[in-house]
């Protein structure tokens, strides 16, 4: 793997074997440790990328999923709809429009729930809300997540 054939004491072998081994180790947990744990902007103070009705984005993605992920995949968007279902479970709502199996899901996740909870315990069904968070793509319905609550 490594032509080390130089080194001729078979102890220095093993420290630089060794020493280059911890450093992976260590780039590899601190590669993971980034990605995993590195503080999300904040949606409140964002700039939705777009602003749509949720049939139009469910439609975009049901019409051709490849293309509404290059448009929508990741960027944040406002979505406009009627509230067809919310759920609340472990302090964080998922807020349903257009349709409970087939629509558009808004997670507001508890961060978030706590700065909105007047707010989002009012929010009934046939209720018609904006909401913006990102998108994170298409698996019976359009996925919103870091979602808030922008009028209602």
């Amino acid at each position: 793997m490594w032509n080390i054939k130089f080194i001729k004491n078979k102890h220095m072998k093993k420290k630089i074997i060794f020493s280059v081994l911890i450093l992976m180790i260590l780039g590899a947990f601190g590669a993971y440790y980034y990605t995993f744990h590195m503080p999300h902007k904040n949606t409140f103070n964002l700039k939705p990328e777009y602003t749509v009705k949720a049939q139009n984005l469910f439609s975009s993605f049901d019409d051709d999923e490849d293309k509404a992920n290059e448009k929508f995949l990741g960027k944040i968007i406002e979505v406009e709809g009627k509230v067809v279902g919310v759920k609340k479970f472990n302090n964080n709502y998922e807020i349903s429009l257009l349709d409970d199996m087939e629509g558009v899901t808004c997670l507001v996740d508890s961060n978030y729930a706590v700065q909105q909870k007047a707010i989002l315990d009012n929010i009934k069904t046939d209720d018609i809300i904006k909401i913006k968070g990102q998108c994170n793509g298409y698996l019976m319905g359009v996925k919103l997540d870091r979602c808030v609550v922008v009028t209602k």
